[in-house]
């Protein structure tokens, strides 16, 4: 009887030495599989490149000058002056006005801009008629329902004309978080129309294109013509002076389009072109063909240079 039990309590000791070890070994692995997921988690590229895109080493980026924070205490958007300086502009929370600054970062001028209010100014563009287009359009919360452009005479410094616009695919606001894809802080002008292209807050990186009229009065309805997937949010936009290419500011990338045609933006060449460390960089134009002017929003400068 005693032989028995002792067989008895050795095999119930082993089941049980063989039970701790699996448990050890499965808490082992459960450990190592949420390390390794959360040294992939570390590991991920923030601004990963974006599908589609060829990545352009071509260029290079120099920091030229800083914007004193006394008095331009923020830059949203960027566009050339008729004098070879930059026009720059606070967004929501500010007052209506530009900053002319050189290329050295010195304040110029501040415009006051008559007749307007900074609801949540995102850029600038100059069109081919002389005046200024300011971009009356941030929408962080998907909400607004007064989007509009402006139209400013540099000389008398006053708004001469009022675009107003809504998206035909908004229909609530804010719509649901996943589709929150009517935020616009980038636009361009060209042939007399604006091309808009979205910050897409909600799901699936997609970047919406819309087209406006330069039709100052009665409110337009546009609907999208076409969109792409950049993995970034877009925050500036300009296209070149020859009209061939269309260049779009990221986080940590300017993304390059060659066309004809802004219509069919996306449907051409792509690149993108790294930027590295800019900060929140939210203004972007071109002083030539080629090379492009970028700022952040601390009032840093950059030149994107083409390498010679």
């Amino acid at each position: 009887m005693k032989d028995k039990l002792l067989e008895f309590t050795v095999g119930l000791c082993l089941l049980i030495a063989v039970a701790c070890d699996t448990g050890s070994a499965k808490t082992e692995d459960s450990t190592a599989e949420a390390t390794t997921e959360k040294e992939g988690k570390k590991k991920k590229d923030k601004n990963p490149a974006s599908e589609g895109f060829a990545v352009n080493n071509n260029y290079d980026l120099l920091e030229v000058s800083k914007m004193g924070k006394n008095t331009v205490p923020e830059s949203s958007g960027l566009e050339a002056s008729t004098d070879g300086n930059f026009w720059t502009h606070p967004d929501a929370g500010n007052e209506a006005v530009l900053y002319k600054v050189n290329q050295s970062g010195e304040l110029l001028e501040t415009m006051n801009v008559q007749g307007a209010k900074n609801n949540d100014w995102e850029d600038v563009a100059r069109g081919n008629d002389g005046f200024l287009y300011i971009g009356d359009m941030g929408n962080n919360e998907n909400t607004r329902q007064d989007l509009q452009i402006l139209k400013v005479d540099e000389k008398s410094k006053k708004v001469v004309g009022t675009i107003p616009f809504k998206y035909a695919d908004q229909t609530e606001f804010p719509p649901s978080k996943e589709n929150q894809n009517f935020d616009v802080e980038g636009f361009l002008m060209h042939n007399n129309a604006f091309y808009l292209f979205t910050k897409n807050r909600g799901k699936g990186d997609w970047v919406k294109l819309y087209k406006v009229a330069n039709q100052p009065g009665a409110q337009q309805t546009v609907s999208p013509i076409d969109s792409v997937q950049i993995s970034t949010k877009i925050t500036a936009a300009d296209i070149s002076p020859d009209g061939k290419r269309i260049a779009l500011l990221g986080e940590g990338w300017a993304y390059l389009f060659e066309t004809s045609n802004p219509d069919q933006v996306f449907q051409g060449k792509k690149e993108q072109i790294p930027l590295g460390k800019v900060g929140q960089a939210e203004g972007l134009v071109f002083v030539n063909d080629t090379d492009m002017m970028i700022s952040n929003e601390k009032g840093r400068l950059f030149m994107l240079s083409l390498k010679k």
